[in-house]
């Protein structure tokens, strides 16, 4: 099937035509793009994508028909339209394989000098050195070992030693520059390190010796280098006291599965450098008292363009893609050490291991009568004494200090306080003082009233009568007041503690998108039938009613208990389900608790400065790992319950198997498609998982509308997600859980996104000369000392390239030039930072467009291939000018061609000999080399094509 274009069209149209499909076209695939662990892009709408084929420019002959919003009939019957299967177009982000370490360990020499560069030593608790572990070494996990392990306590090391840069940067740069690193290390808070120097070069730290890291070096407020060791330690304490009772073996299975991820910034500009992730199985020490191991990582970010284009291989194969209009790139590697010192716990500490722990195998049946033994009231006396317990036939003391009773309720306190002293009416009013020191002043109005007492004469010292009356009055009254106020509360304390007789208590430590599953034993009492209405608040907990997810939830926790199809009533006019029991009945009632709470919050974007109190505290807007009580009443007809269910419900962190970062034009939608790999790829999957034909997706946001589409067996899986952006700068954060099942037991994977709301600007230039615009940077509500910096230096040129002072509430001008070395779209950041205080202050993304030039001329060159000093040539040029002009030259690729003068002064019509020095190539071939003659304000006069044909002699 051909494509057919009317003579004297144009291909394409301006965009808002409608597309035309009932002509012959041919199917085009959309380009692919690579998703390394950490990537940052930059998603378009589904009409406006990476891969949106653009329309054409059709005569008024031809028809114009929307084939996927099909009348089927006539218009003037008046029936709705009927959708057809229609795919909006999207550049699908491939996925990689979940869990991408990168990095590899360092030679003996390497280690040598490691040693002895002055970096912080990591020593046992018996004062030696730790082993040192190959990263290239096989982790093999033994839970058993690692449980009954007498070393309780880890010590975790993060050492930050070096970094080597493969960016360039700026050339009036005086220094090596700055960085610093943010990540999350468990369960604890965001870490954002303050910045630190790239110091001294050290070549024996790194395999590849033209690639040397620098000495992370500590800066002083003023700027210096601070006096102590080297690099960037942080150390977390993990013992008993820490976690939660039976955590530990949590923390262990968080060790051998997690990944940490670090992003990499610059600590000058606050662009991002890249990102890179590291295996943490090295750090379980398998019964050693201690290890360490140091990593060379890479060091990566992708940078994507809206370039069209086709794909080199299926979908379905996943390292056959060929990715379009992706650029990834190595922007550096970080050399990070890492360390577990077992340590033994102490005395305090040993207290936790008596509390309960996590059992071995989760109970999934939730009995009332069992939970109704470990309650408080066991029946019998409601007076404090001896209690004695059916479980274990032990006698336990339960004692209870008598309080005031004005202590316990408040409510009560406050109208007993009413009432003023006599003795004490002349003096102020001390409600609203501090309780300290309305004590001591209470405590010396008393002294000084016993004085004058004594002072008086025995005769004297008595109360008259009338005082007397007036204080049982006031006694009496009180007594009345505290009686009423416990006639009041007695209904709700009896009810309060006749319902912990029927309440059973479940633990369940659910994770982020893992569905928990337990049935409730529920039995009927009394000895006539009731309806049963289930009644919770919170939204987090359901009650399976289908016969289809009970039964699988049954297989998959192997439950074996009756199952019982069509039992709930969810035609009532209630809310809530309700179950039928006969007399006496029992019946297990399954629930499920399926919880999305993550932490969104995100921390501003910049280092941490040491030297301020105020940055060293993390703000945390919420705190998902939170622990509460879920209570679910099993009511009767007449609101009376016959038991309840109290669930503490205990959450544990969840891992992460990637994260994404993407760049996005402010107060838009991004819309993204992301490619994921075969099933048989993806950990977890269950046998024969290539068969599937969907999965399902959930995000923790529900601001974000996440989907799924089935597709044939064998097609690729496609996730797409839409995301509001804010403001800029703003940053938004979200997790995303695959399953591949649709009653979301597990999530297969759990992914990280972080989307920055950015402004765009639209630029377009032609390759070889510099196209200039002009920004508006308006000044906040104080005057700053700031810089603007590029992502693209070399690309991009801005002016002023110096500080400047920011007024408050002013405007300023900020000139930036372009010259673009490829041909196509590319995206740009503009960061201006107050460099005072290292604050991101406003943010650009510039959309570059960049077309090919004219070519007037075209030559063509056999050159050999293999050593040798190059090829010598000259082309001859002529100025059209009548009048002498000064000529730049410039060429797209640098590294094969090398001119012999830059600049060129030439006379009015005068002729003039260009002299080419050509690179030898290692490998036979062909390329075309653009060589293009500017002006002073690098307009391009003329373009130059050579085509180089490297040939074997």
């Amino acid at each position: 099937m051909s494509l057919q274009v009317p003579q004297g069209q144009p291909y394409g149209s301006p965009q808002g035509m409608p597309f035309n499909q009932s002509q012959p076209y041919p199917p085009m695939q959309p380009p692919y793009m690579m998703a390394t662990p950490y990537t940052q892009g930059y998603g378009m709408p589904f009409a406006q994508g990476p891969g949106f084929v653009p329309p054409y420019s059709l005569p008024n002959t031809y028809s114009v028909e929307i084939s996927h919003l099909r009348d089927p009939g006539s218009a003037r019957d008046g029936t709705d339209l009927q959708e057809l299967p229609f795919t909006p177009v999207h550049a699908p982000i491939l996925a990689t394989t979940p869990n991408t370490r990168s990095g590899q360990g360092l030679s003996r020499a390497a280690y040598a000098r490691l040693y002895t560069a002055g970096f912080p030593p990591i020593l046992d608790r018996f004062g030696e050195a730790p082993e040192v572990v190959d990263p290239a070494d096989h982790v093999t996990f033994d839970p058993a070992k690692e449980e009954t392990d007498p070393l309780v306590c880890n010590e975790i090391y993060l050492q930050f030693l070096a970094f080597a840069k493969y960016y360039e940067q700026e050339q009036n740069t005086k220094s090596n520059g700055t960085v610093f690193f943010t990540f999350q290390f468990y369960r604890f808070p965001q870490v954002t390190s303050e910045r630190l120097l790239l110091g001294a070069q050290e070549g024996d730290l790194s395999q590849q010796k033209d690639r040397a890291p620098y000495i992370l070096q500590k800066l002083e407020a003023d700027g210096t280098v601070k006096k102590g060791p080297p690099g960037y330690q942080v150390k977390y304490f993990v013992d008993p006291s820490f976690l939660k009772p039976g955590e530990a073996k949590l923390f262990l299975k968080h060790l051998s599965q997690q990944v940490l991820h670090v992003d990499v910034w610059d600590g000058e500009s606050l662009l991002l450098i890249g990102s890179c992730a590291v295996d943490l199985s090295h750090l379980c020490r398998q019964g050693r008292d201690a290890l360490q191991v140091t990593y060379e990582l890479d060091v990566m970010i992708t940078e994507y363009s809206e370039d069209q284009g086709d794909t080199g291989g299926e979908g379905a194969q996943g390292t056959s893609v060929r990715p379009v209009g992706v650029n990834t790139s190595l922007k550096g590697r970080l050399h990070l050490r890492l360390a577990n010192v077992g340590h033994p716990a102490d005395k305090k500490t040993k207290l936790a291991e008596t509390e309960p722990a996590l059992p071995l195998k989760k109970s999934r049946l939730v009995v009332a009568s069992e939970g109704a033994n470990s309650s408080g009231f066991l029946g019998g006396s409601l007076n404090a004494g001896l209690a004695q317990s059916h479980n274990s036939g032990l006698r336990k003391s339960k004692v209870a200090r008598a309080q005031h009773v004005t202590e316990t309720h408040r409510e009560l306190a406050s109208v007993l306080v009413t009432r003023r002293d006599p003795m004490t009416s002349g003096v102020d009013d001390t409600e609203n003082m501090d309780p300290v020191k309305r004590r001591k002043l209470a405590r010396m109005m008393a002294i000084r009233q016993l004085q004058q007492q004594q002072q008086q004469p025995s005769s004297e010292r008595s109360l008259p009568l009338s005082s007397y009356k007036q204080l049982k009055q006031e006694r009496t009254r009180d007594l009345k007041t505290i009686d009423l106020y416990r006639q009041q509360t007695k209904q709700e304390g009896i009810l309060t503690m006749l319902n912990s007789a029927i309440t059973a208590q479940h633990n369940i430590y659910p994770s982020l998108g893992t569905s928990e599953f337990f049935e409730f034993v529920l039995r009927n009492p009394y000895n006539v039938q009731h309806t049963i209405t289930i009644e919770w608040t919170d939204p987090e907990l359901y009650v399976v009613t289908d016969a289809r997810e009970w039964r699988y939830f049954k297989q998959l926790n192997e439950v074996h208990t009756p199952l019982e199809e069509a039992m709930f009533n969810l035609q009532s006019s209630s809310q809530y389900p309700q179950v039928f029991l006969r007399p006496k009945e029992t019946l297990n009632i399954p629930f499920k608790y399926l919880s999305y709470r993550a932490d969104h919050s995100v921390q501003p974007q910049g280092p941490i400065n040491p030297f301020h109190a105020q940055f060293q505290q993390s703000s945390r807007q919420e705190d998902a790992l939170a622990t509460k009580v879920v209570k679910v009443y099993f009511k009767t007809e007449d609101n009376r319950p016959i038991s309840i269910l109290a669930l503490n419900v205990d959450p544990i962190p969840h891992v992460v198997d990637q994260t994404f970062r993407f760049h996005h034009p402010e107060q838009s939608f991004l819309k993204k498609s992301i490619r994921l790999p075969p099933f048989q790829m993806l950990p977890g999957a269950p046998i024969g998982g290539a068969g599937l034909q969907q999965l399902f997706v959930r995000c923790s946001d529900n601001n974000v509308i996440c989907e799924t589409r089935p597709v044939q067996t064998g097609e690729p899986q496609d996730v797409f997600i839409k995301v509001a952006c804010g403001a800029s700068p703003q940053v938004k954060k979200f997790f995303l859980a695959i399953y591949s099942d649709p009653f979301l037991s597990k999530p297969l994977q759990i992914w990280q996104f972080f989307v920055h709301s950015l402004q765009r600007v639209d630029a377009t230039c032609v390759e070889g000369q510099t196209s200039r615009f002009s920004l508006i940077l308006r000044g906040t509500q104080a005057s700053r000392l700031v810089k603007c910096f590029s992502s693209h230096p070399y690309e991009m040129s801005l002016e002023p390239k110096d500080p400047f002072m920011l007024a408050a509430n002013a405007v300023h001008e900020l000139h930036v030039g372009v010259r673009a070395v490829n041909v196509g779209s590319k995206f740009m950041y503009i960061n201006v930072v107050d460099i005072e205080f290292h604050q991101l202050v406003r943010t650009w993304l510039v959309n570059l467009s960049c077309r090919s030039p004219v070519v007037s001329k075209a030559f063509e060159l056999k050159l050999p291939v293999g050593g040798g000093k190059g090829c010598n040539k000259r082309i001859s040029y002529t100025n059209p000018y009548p009048h002498k002009k000064v000529f730049h030259l410039r060429t797209n690729r640098s590294d094969l061609l090398q001119f012999k003068d830059t600049r060129l002064e030439i006379g009015g019509g005068e002729p003039h000999t260009i002299g080419l020095r050509f690179a030898p190539a290692q490998t036979p071939g062909m390329t075309e080399i653009l060589i293009f003659i500017n002006d002073d304000d690098d307009k391009n006069e003329e373009t130059f094509c050579v085509k180089a044909v490297y040939m074997m002699q």
